[in-house]
């Protein structure tokens, strides 16, 4: 681990110690109280143990999503990530952009490129590129391709398939792993994923109540 808090845990380790990582949840990413914040053990989204397997349904009524349909459309909608972030600091981001534009030029689907609002890549040549909310691109996808990012579980939420290949992604157990599995999407049984995914998250009166360490410490 190179980036910063990578000392944080080469020193827990050595002492057979846990570090619980702090990070910005993935769902109801608003401001001020109604904000959550991931909490886990050991690593950050996917690689974290939020001691969530198997949870109840009680946590997901509350945040008051709706889990929408699946439904597609017709555009590829390849989302890029920040290329010095914590989330894909154990690989070579622009090499996995670089073979996901390979794959991608195969297909006769219109592929929109997003870039990351912290790190405006350049166009792709011959791929469309927006700016816009995710939730406009949304409207007419076939499915989201990322490497981890949380657009996978704002699409999965949406009822859009997608696509993701490192384990790190949230979504990781509700999305295919494949970059050519485009015409052969996922789209399983969402709700114990959604029920779980709720039970990675606390708004800060939840931490402050202990609510959260009540529950990664039962």
């Amino acid at each position: 681990i190179s980036w910063p808090r990578g000392e944080i845990f080469r020193r827990q380790r050595q002492n057979n110690l846990d570090v619980v990582v702090l990070e910005t949840g993935y769902i109801n990413r608003g401001d001020g109280e109604t904000h959550h914040y991931a909490a886990g053990f050991n690593g950050l989204n996917g690689r974290a143990d939020f001691r969530n397997k198997g949870m109840p349904p009680d946590r997901w009524a509350k945040l008051g999503v709706e889990l929408k349909p699946w439904s597609q459309g017709s555009n590829i909608v390849l989302c890029g990530q920040v290329p010095w972030d914590a989330s894909v600091d154990h690989l070579d981001y622009m090499k996995w952009l670089q073979d996901a534009v390979d794959v991608l030029r195969a297909t006769s689907r219109r592929v929109v490129f997003r870039p990351h609002p912290k790190a405006r890549l350049n166009p792709i040549p011959g791929f469309d590129y927006s700016t816009e909310p995710l939730q406009t691109d949304l409207q007419n996808a076939h499915c989201v391709i990322a490497c981890n990012s949380n657009a996978c579980v704002e699409a999965v939420i949406e009822g859009v398939p997608a696509i993701a290949t490192d384990e790190g992604c949230m979504a990781w157990d509700v999305v295919g792993h494949r970059l050519d599995d485009i015409e052969n999407l996922t789209m399983p049984n969402r709700w114990q994923w959604a029920n779980d995914l709720a039970y990675t998250q606390w708004t800060l009166d939840e931490m402050r109540s202990g609510e959260a360490w009540q529950h990664l410490t039962r």
